[in-house]
């Protein structure tokens, strides 16, 4: 059997392959272990099972990575009738077409692409899905394949300079939307608020230490992992007996903890509900993870920032804010460009994460914080209690 997974986007996909490396000979070290991490998930023996990646950022007019591009305006136009592909999709295009892979049981498209476009200040969600779309229907009909066979995975936007806020967020809520679409058929493979993005190459400035426009090896590896996870979760219908993922039930934590409430029970504190991915609760928190890093409430021009952090069980955090929590808001993790370090401090360890290393999230839209209903209880336990 084989299951391929086709890479796509700019630099970052680049380096998320190399690793953090300009340049390098032979297989790049991400495909290895991107790769290998799958097939143990899975139980392929990498022989007569096995994963197959799929990537070209060399090949003239077939490439499926190009640096410094933005999908809308340099692999998608819009017109009046649409969206019209350009240059760099027609590349895609072509690559997908001149290397067919009929031995393929399933095709995903690995989606490692916001960072130019989260520069966009006028880039809404409602823009980026319509081209996403017809991008989707474009690649599928290349591939010869429907929506089943070829699922969109999406690396949720991550941290990048110069990113505006409002844009990053549109981009993470158009992911996510179309990930809660049965019929497009996607899924948020990785989310990255904790990286450190401290690669420069060369003709770039070699300041700030962190917070530059592209990942470290050590980031490249940790979305590496996340991403692996999710592979093995789409494809859990081809796991091995014995597997890993079989052994799990046929599922594994790749989601990550997610807050599904917010309810204020101070006028400066608010009580999480978290429902985690198959997994046995936190992991102890960081100092900067304690210190309330990347927690915000919003609420029209007003916001207030976390100051503290603290669990109180496997599906409970604590949280409190630096002043009022302003009433209407809207809760966020890492809100925007997000990453989670001070300025030029590291972001790798800062997230709260789960026992098995996944970070915390916020829906892109946000989670409205409610007055006077604790929600207690198991994920999937409908229960209420006043509190």
């Amino acid at each position: 059997m084989e299951l391929d997974v086709l890479i796509r986007g700019q630099s970052n996909a680049f380096l998320f392959l190399t690793q953090g490396q300009e340049n390098m000979d032979g297989t790049p070290k991400g495909v290895t272990l991107l790769q290998s991490e799958v097939q143990h998930l899975l139980g392929f023996d990498g022989v007569n099972d096995q994963v197959h990646l799929d990537y070209d950022w060399w090949t003239t007019g077939a490439e499926t990575i190009y640096s410094g591009t933005a999908f809308i305006g340099d692999w998608m136009q819009q017109t009046t009738n649409g969206w019209q592909p350009l240059e760099h999709e027609q590349a895609l295009l072509n690559h997908i077409r001149l290397n067919p892979h009929p031995a393929a049981t399933s095709s995903a498209i690995l989606w490692f692409h916001s960072e130019t476009d989260s520069t966009n200040a006028n880039l809404t969600a409602d823009q980026w899905m319509s081209a996403v779309r017809t991008d989707a229907a474009l690649v599928r009909q290349a591939m010869g394949r429907d929506a089943v066979s070829a699922p969109y995975l999406f690396v949720s936007a991550i941290p990048f300079s110069g990113a505006n806020d409002a844009t990053t967020q549109a981009i993470r809520l158009g992911m996510e939307q179309l990930a809660a679409d049965p019929a497009f058929n996607a899924a948020i493979a990785a989310r990255a608020l904790d990286l450190d993005m401290s690669f420069s190459f060369p003709g770039e400035s070699p300041t700030p230490d962190y917070g530059r426009f592209h990942m470290s090896a050590e980031d490249a590896a940790l979305i590496a992992e996340r991403v692996a996870r999710s592979l093995a979760n789409e494809w859990a219908a081809y796991a091995k007996p014995g597997s890993p993922l079989a052994l799990a039930g046929g599922h594994i934590d790749s989601a990550g903890p997610q807050v599904v409430a917010a309810n204020l029970v101070a006028p400066d504190t608010l009580r999480l509900t978290v429902q985690q991915d198959h997994s046995a609760g936190f992991a102890p928190l960081s100092a900067a993870a304690a210190a309330g890093i990347g927690w915000s409430v919003r609420s029209g021009d007003a916001s207030v920032s976390a100051d503290h952090v603290d669990i109180l069980g496997p599906n409970t955090l604590q949280v409190h804010f630096s002043g009022t929590v302003p009433a209407g808001g809207l809760l966020f993790y890492g809100y925007g460009y997000g990453r989670l370090a001070q300025y030029n401090q590291p972001g790798e360890g800062n997230a709260i994460y789960d026992a098995d290393g996944l970070p915390i999230w916020t829906a892109a839209q946000g989670v409205p914080v409610t007055d006077g209903t604790v929600i207690t209880g198991t994920p999937g336990d409908d229960r209420l209690a006043a509190g």
